[in-house]
């Protein structure tokens, strides 16, 4: 076998500069870097617009049973902002030692850890990630491995795992084939596109920093755990944004934000002012929050197209937004 060596010297805004010598990544866990002050750029493309995404891993910490975790922090630049839908603003993953990568996604399944990627997993592997159906919100949604290919990235030869979500009736052998995203992470460098199906939008790699080491064109990545605080977005207000897409068909995203800890309640009323669906009631702690909204009612069916209304309740803070629901 032939381990590449790579000297690079990487000068930033730290008060100083570092020179690595480094073997490029052979293990598969190196699907998904998780150490403090890893950190990649990407462009983000949320049409029509194009924005810059950065994340950066703040906090690592290894448990009694060898169970990691990792806390992924990230941010639009054009201007300072939360992300986008496609990712969480703060998430903390937790890697046991099969390689399974978890994480707990908003508030779905009360809160419980959701296999998200398997790291050891070959090409065909799908398995349920999450179960709907106790909550009354939908069936199955399936994480499934398309397939594992040699790819070409930064000038390294390494690999590249494709992956699907989609939903399932029944279980992972009853599938609907109702794409949701797309996600492929790549042997070194992890988390590279996600995009595809009902997310119209987009977020491609560009460069990233790993174990120290600089790869691809990183001309406005972050270069250090203090320069992102200094960026950060911090949330100052309450506000309920637009939700997207919209018009929709089967489902759509709810992004708001919470200035401090309140009890919030999202609800969904049709045309004539008739609540047809509870969101969302529960004590929140200041952040960005991204639900959705099924286009279902109180008893699980679908409502007829038309216009429905998206009321958000804070403390003395509330806001409606109009949704479309086209069939």
């Amino acid at each position: 076998m032939v381990i590449k060596m790579k000297y690079i010297k990487l000068t930033c805004v730290f008060l100083f500069s570092i020179q690595i010598y480094t073997a490029f990544s052979q293990s598969n866990a190196d699907y998904f870097p998780w150490k403090t002050g890893d950190m990649w750029e990407y462009i983000l493309y949320y049409w029509p617009d194009i924005d810059t995404l950065q994340s950066i891993v703040i906090d690592d910490s290894i448990d009694e049973t060898g169970n990691i975790y990792t806390t992924y922090f990230s941010r639009a630049i054009n201007p300072i902002q939360p992300p986008s839908a496609l990712i969480q603003d703060t998430i903390v993953y937790k890697i046991d030692s099969s390689l399974y990568v978890y994480h707990r996604y908003f508030d779905f399944n009360n809160g419980e850890w959701i296999n998200v990627y398997r790291l050891n997993g070959n090409s065909g592997d799908q398995w349920v990630m999450w179960d709907y159906s106790h909550s009354g919100v939908g069936p199955f949604e399936i994480a499934k491995i398309d397939s594992i290919k040699e790819y070409n990235l930064f000038g390294q030869n390494t690999k590249m795992m494709y992956m699907s979500y989609f939903w399932a009736s029944v279980d992972g052998t009853d599938t609907l084939k109702l794409y949701r995203y797309y996600d492929q992470l790549v042997k070194g460098f992890g988390f590279y596109f996600r995009g595809g199906a009902e997310l119209n939008a987009q977020l491609y790699l560009r460069g990233c920093v790993i174990d120290g080491v600089l790869y691809g064109d990183t001309t406005q990545i972050v270069t250090s755990v203090d320069e992102l605080q200094r960026y950060s977005y911090f949330i100052n207000d309450f506000a309920l944004l637009p939700n997207y897409p919209n018009p929709f068909n089967s489902s759509t995203n709810i992004r708001f934000e919470i200035r401090e800890y309140s009890f919030v309640s999202i609800k969904v009323y049709n045309i004539t002012g008739k609540e047809i669906k509870t969101l969302l009631e529960k004590e929140l702690a200041p952040g960005n929050y991204l639900i959705s909204w099924e286009a279902k009612d109180e008893k699980n069916y679908s409502p007829p197209s038309g216009i429905y209304f998206i009321k958000l309740n804070a403390g003395s803070f509330n806001k409606t937004i109009k949704a479309v629901l086209l069939k």
